[in-house]
């Protein structure tokens, strides 16, 4: 259950709109965000939106967003690109290549070529986002295993007792199982949520949007 918490489904949960202090209403010169000097454009998010639903079948492949679901999908392009940065400077590395190469082969003639036509990309430049993305994940997903504890039988009879009324009558053994899967996931969620304020507190972020 923990492990399925995705990369930018934590994101969304611990930083919310308003979280990079954006700064104006207006798209600044197409530019949505910049992150460590890198800037990220509208057409970004067009692509990486674009490409989220080829991979999952979702249909219209093209669907360009604007307001508050624009700016959700510049936040996971930015939490992303802190992933990637922060890998990089852990000489951290996953070898995506070959399924990414095995998702375009079964692409081609289809929502891809359509994206590629629409944006004027390469092959090589959806093999390379694509690859980001999945790798940004494999590294989330392994520091989700790493800040993931051991719940002992003390800690679970300690949260039974507190909660004891709310739990109408039913054994501590019948329902301890529950009782891990919620120590676990709370302790990972604040684990996290500590892990993603440091990131957004050591990469330059710049969001160039409001909520307004």
């Amino acid at each position: 259950m923990i492990k399925k918490l995705i990369l930018f489904g934590l994101f969304l949960i611990f930083l919310p709109p308003g979280s990079f202090g954006e700064n104006s209403s207006k798209w600044v010169n197409g530019t949505a965000a910049i992150i460590n000097k890198k800037v990220i454009s509208i057409q970004d998010a067009f692509v990486y939106r674009a490409l989220q639903r080829a991979k999952t079948g979702m249909q219209p492949v093209i669907l360009e967003e604007e307001g508050d679901d624009l700016r959700k999908t510049v936040q996971k392009i930015v939490f992303e690109e802190m992933v990637i940065a922060e890998m990089k400077n852990l000489g951290k590395e996953f070898n995506v290549q070959s399924e990414v190469a095995k998702w375009i082969s079964g692409q081609r003639g289809g929502a891809l070529e359509a994206v590629k036509k629409k944006y004027g990309l390469t092959e090589q430049d959806i093999s390379r986002k694509m690859a980001n993305t999945l790798a940004a994940d494999r590294f989330v997903q392994l520091k989700i295993e790493t800040v993931t504890p051991v719940i002992t039988e003390e800690e679970s009879q300690k949260y039974f007792k507190r909660n004891e009324a709310q739990f109408r009558g039913k054994s501590f053994e019948s329902i301890k199982p529950n009782i891990i899967v919620l120590l676990k996931k709370q302790a990972v969620q604040k684990n996290l949520e500590e892990w993603i304020k440091s990131l957004k507190d050591k990469y330059e972020v710049s969001m160039l949007l409001d909520n307004g």
